[in-house]
């Protein structure tokens, strides 16, 4: 599993590339962008969030290192471009019942953050979906580095992404998240790319212990270990019981030890979508990796 510490090496080259990749289009940046400060406490974050909402550029909030921002009532919406460096600080829920983030129709980076404690089901915006995060109004989410724990939803444990919207998940990890329905580290309508990231001991009540996806997904040189869905996916279910998938494909990673009840298979649920399996290993799983699947998993076997 991904250490904190490797989190942060993993964040630190991602972000050196992207910095690079992005340095004409930060020149050309809007005057009324702003980078800010943001003290340790949670007035500070919701004031931050509130000031960046207000500009049309893309500002960037800087969490005051070695904090940790405990929240009592739901953080404002994100919706405009927003990158949050977290400084390897701690987001968390201490009283009431919400979501820690929600982009909608905004642009959100998260780099280096940790989110726990979430509880989507007493959300003002899309009510129970994504414990930590959710991304709607075709907005669109990219995490380096970050750690997605302990959150809860009805749907999307740690993070669900809409229809229209996009994420894209990089060297982070999803762990202890649990959804009362489907995707217990993720759920996503939308597209959604996950890239060199943990998924592990992630729970759904019904499908997808760690993803369940109706979108499009991209699963690229990850682990999906040790996660659980009664109903089938405890590792990846490509559609849920009454919606079929869309298009998955996984590449050079590995979904193993992951569980489902009955004969439903542990590995991979697909229901009526397409999963491209190339260069993955899907071994372990309980009752099986995809056998009775209710489309087959070409290239999945036991």
């Amino acid at each position: 599993m991904l250490t904190r510490e490797s989190l942060a090496r993993t964040a630190a080259v991602l972000c050196t590339g992207a910095v690079a990749a992005l340095a004409p289009i930060a020149l050309a940046a809007p005057a009324s962008a702003a980078i800010l400060p943001v003290a340790c406490s949670e007035a500070a974050l919701q004031n931050a969030i509130n000031t960046a909402n207000s500009t049309p550029g893309s500002d960037t909030l800087n969490l005051a290192p070695g904090c940790t921002y405990r929240l009592t009532t739901e953080l404002p919406a994100i919706t405009s471009p927003i990158v949050i460096n977290g400084n390897e600080d701690t987001i968390t829920r201490v009283s009431g019942t919400f979501r820690i983030l929600t982009v909608n129709g905004g642009n959100l980076t998260l780099v280096g953050a940790t989110l726990t404690n979430g509880d989507a089901t007493g959300s003002s915006v899309q009510n129970g979906a994504g414990g930590a995060i959710v991304v709607t109004g075709n907005g669109s989410l990219t995490l380096l580095g970050d750690l997605i724990a302990r959150n809860h939803a009805n749907f999307g444990g740690g993070i669900s992404v809409f229809g229209g919207s996009r994420a894209q998940v990089n060297g982070s990890a999803f762990t202890g998240n649990t959804a009362a329905v489907n995707g217990g580290g993720i759920a996503s309508d939308g597209n959604t790319t996950v890239n060199a990231s943990n998924l592990s001991g992630n729970t759904a009540g019904n499908v997808g212990g760690a993803i369940a996806s109706t979108g499009t997904l991209t699963v690229n040189g990850s682990t999906l270990i040790n996660n659980s869905a009664p109903n089938g996916g405890g590792g990846l279910a490509n559609g849920v019981t009454a919606q079929p998938g869309g298009t998955a494909t996984v590449t050079a990673s590995v979904i193993s030890g992951n569980s489902a009840a009955g004969a439903n298979p542990g590995g991979i649920y697909n229901n009526g979508g397409t999963v491209n399996l190339r260069a993955t290993v899907v071994i372990r799983n309980t009752p099986s990796n995809c056998l009775n699947s209710p489309s087959p998993v070409p290239g999945c076997f036991g």
